[in-house]
This record gives structure tokens, sequence and C-alpha cells, in this order.
């Protein structure tokens, strides 16, 4: 039985990214400071699961995830 979406190689790959960064995640999200783990959310809510339907995307979209080193200098300051 075949599934609603299209099972060609790039969207199966596209797919399985998005699952894996979900799990990994869950299994980390109660270590994460709040602030991280609010740009973890933003970032796979927004960001990889709309690279999952947007093609012409060449790979997940990482500037949110660049905020997280402005993050991590300002907690180093403190």
């Amino acid at each position: 039985m075949r599934g609603i979406e299209g099972d060609d190689s790039e969207m199966a790959y596209r797919r399985g990214y998005e699952h894996g960064v979900i799990e990994m995640f869950h299994a980390v999200e109660r270590f994460l400071a709040p602030a991280t783990r609010e740009v973890l959310r933003a970032w796979i809510q927004e960001d990889v699961h709309g690279w999952r339907y947007k093609a012409m995307l060449g790979g997940p979209p990482i500037w949110r995830l660049n905020m997280l080193s402005g993050l991590r200098s300002l907690i180093e300051v403190r």
C-alpha cells in the first residue's frame, strides 16, 4: 500500500531528516536551557518542516541555529 506522500529518494531523505530531528529533540529537550529549547523548537516547526516540502531549497536552513551561538556567548559573559 502506498502512502500519501511521494516516495522518491529526495522526499524520503527529507522526511527521515525531519523525523530524526524531532526524535533527537524529544530525547534532549529536558536537558536544554529554556531559550535554547525555544530556538530549536522554532527551527523544527518552521524551518525544517518548510524545507521538507520546498524542493528548491538544497539543504535544511540553519540561520536560526546560528542564533544559538549568540545565546551561548551571552551566557558565557554572565
